[in-house]
């Protein structure tokens, strides 16, 4: 009876560790949602233009955005006939985390007050963010700003960077991956590493699809370089070649609810879909 048990325990471990682990993942996105929720709906008032600004902040199921601003010359909208309004929809893991930046506004200009301003961008400057005026397409962006007016950085101390840190968890968390079966495994590394990556220090990680299962790779080196899954030897490789030949790096699947793969002198992390460690190296989509 206690060997089975133990066999059983063994088996449900990692499926434990999975399920524990996106769980904390949910609490964190749904804890800095409901906060942003609560902040990013307000009111502020345009001296220059004598304009009545509401904005709204909402997120569905989906994970995707809904940002509202409205304009009017009153301050309560919901009866006002002349009124327009922008609305700008995303998806919150299209966004780059590491490019939240911070500005001081010293003059009201339109939408954007004095006070602070909060810029997002998405990865790899994609014209994700899709924008509709007065329920007419408009052209779609990479960057959206958050304007915070004077007074609401009086109501809550750091406000704008209140509303940065918790956009940063709300997408780390969102973007998260774990181990789930060999196959998803597999395309998921591929994508993961796909596209450009910087290190803090510079260096760099940039893939363009090849062939199936096989990426070309940039790291500002003089060799020509491919990162790859074999299906034949389910194994990953990095292949170098150079004047005197080739060189192979071989990797393969680390068990536990992670995605690390092994190798000889390395190891690849897989934190987000978005940022790995390659050795003592973090590398982060740009």
């Amino acid at each position: 009876m206690t060997l089975r048990i133990i066999i059983f325990l063994v088996f449900i471990t990692p499926l434990f560790c999975h399920s524990q682990s996106s769980s904390e993942d949910d609490v964190n996105f749904n804890a800095a949602i409901d906060w942003l929720d609560s902040k990013l709906n307000y009111i502020y008032y345009d001296e220059v233009n004598a304009k009545w600004w509401k904005n709204t902040f909402y997120v569905n199921e989906k994970k995707e955005v809904t940002i509202k601003h409205i304009s009017s010359d009153k301050p309560n909208t919901a009866n006002i006939k002349d009124k327009n309004y922008t609305v700008r929809r995303f998806n919150i893991e299209d966004i780059n985390p590491r490019n939240l930046t911070i500005s001081e506004i010293k003059d009201s200009r339109g939408r954007i007050v004095k006070g602070k301003m909060l810029e997002i961008r998405t990865f790899e400057f994609q014209e994700s963010i899709n924008k509709t005026i007065n329920n007419r397409k408009g052209s779609s962006t990479s960057f959206l700003y958050f304007s915070f007016p004077e007074f609401l950085n009086d109501s809550l101390i750091n406000y704008a960077e209140v509303v940065k840190e918790k956009l940063e968890t709300a997408i780390v968390a969102s973007t998260k991956i774990y181990s789930k079966n060999e196959e998803e495994d597999i395309s998921t590394v591929l994508n993961a590493l796909s596209g450009s990556f910087k290190s803090e220090k510079g260096d760099l990680w940039e893939t363009e699809l090849f062939q199936a299962n096989v990426l070309k790779l940039e790291r500002g080196n003089e060799k020509e370089e491919y990162f790859g899954y074999s299906p034949q030897k389910k194994e990953f490789y990095i292949i170098s070649i150079h004047s005197g030949g080739f060189d192979t790096e071989i990797f393969s699947f680390s068990n536990g609810h992670k995605i690390i793969l092994k190798g000889e002198n390395y190891n690849f992390s897989l934190e987000t879909r978005n940022s790995f460690q390659l050795g003592s190296i973090k590398f982060f989509r740009q």
